[in-house]
């Protein structure tokens, strides 16, 4: 595994500290730290309720926390709006995705930015699309409309859409969920060439076995709160199996 950033000293992509967010009854983020290097796959696991959608829509500028602080390479942020998470260059690609099926792989891509890219013809945003994909090492027909795509080819799309933004963090909310394993050896190979153009991927996944096929480093939630944080070579299946639910266990199905 690479030597994390923070051992020469560069500032992280994105760090979070003190989080906590609160809704009526429910206590969903307590006092969470998250930081991610650059370059570098960062997995976060924990059971459903343990906290992670609460923070990737906090990512996405969806929540705002009641606590704590968001900063970006060192410097502190307010993540407002969706609007405002783009700018700071983070992207979230979530289960469901932000596509409209009716319209084409490219003008999903650079939907809603007409006012940032003023009057630019169609044909440079066409062929901004086939850099796109080129870059991703895919081959994806631009005019196709997305209801014609496979899944895996719309989460591409999704992808070459953060990346036309410039995002140097992307957020993958169980990416391989509906995934062939030929399409997640894709996938796989994707991040991998993200991670050496130095963008940081959170990966958010419930297939612990992926874990050690993409991650780099693992934090765990539980209940709201973050319960570890351990370099992939330093944790076994069984321990993080023990760190999300909280106790030992002898069947994992349980």
């Amino acid at each position: 595994m690479q030597q994390s950033p923070a051992a020469v000293g560069e500032p992280p992509l994105l760090e979070m500290r003190g989080i906590g967010k609160a809704f009526p009854g429910v206590r969903a983020l307590d006092n969470v730290d998250l930081t991610l290097y650059h370059g570098e796959v960062l997995v976060l696991l924990g059971e459903h309720g343990a906290g992670k959608s609460t923070l990737i829509k906090m990512l996405g500028g969806a929540h705002a926390p009641d606590s704590g602080s968001i900063s970006i390479e060192g410097r502190p942020i307010l993540l407002s709006s969706p609007a405002a998470a783009n700018a700071a260059g983070i992207g979230v690609i979530f289960q469901e995705f932000n596509l409209i099926p009716g319209l084409t792989a490219w003008e999903n891509i650079f939907l809603g930015r007409e006012g940032r890219l003023g009057f630019a013809r169609k044909s440079n945003e066409r062929r901004r699309a086939r850099e796109l994909f080129e870059q991703i090492g895919v081959d994806i027909p631009v005019d196709a409309p997305c209801s014609a795509l496979s899944v895996a080819q719309q989460q591409i799309v999704e992808i070459a859409k953060a990346l036309s933004q410039e995002v140097r963090r992307i957020v993958m909310d169980e990416p391989s969920a509906a995934l062939t394993p030929n399409e997640v050896d894709r996938l796989f190979n994707i991040i991998r060439d993200l991670k050496t153009k130095g963008i940081g991927v959170i990966y958010i996944s419930h297939r612990l076995d992926e874990v050690f096929q993409i991650g780099d480093r693992v934090t765990v939630l539980r209940d709201g709160k973050r319960v570890g944080d351990l370099n992939v070579g330093e944790i076994t299946r069984q321990r993080m199996i023990e760190m999300m639910v909280g106790r030992e266990i002898e069947d994992e199905f349980p």
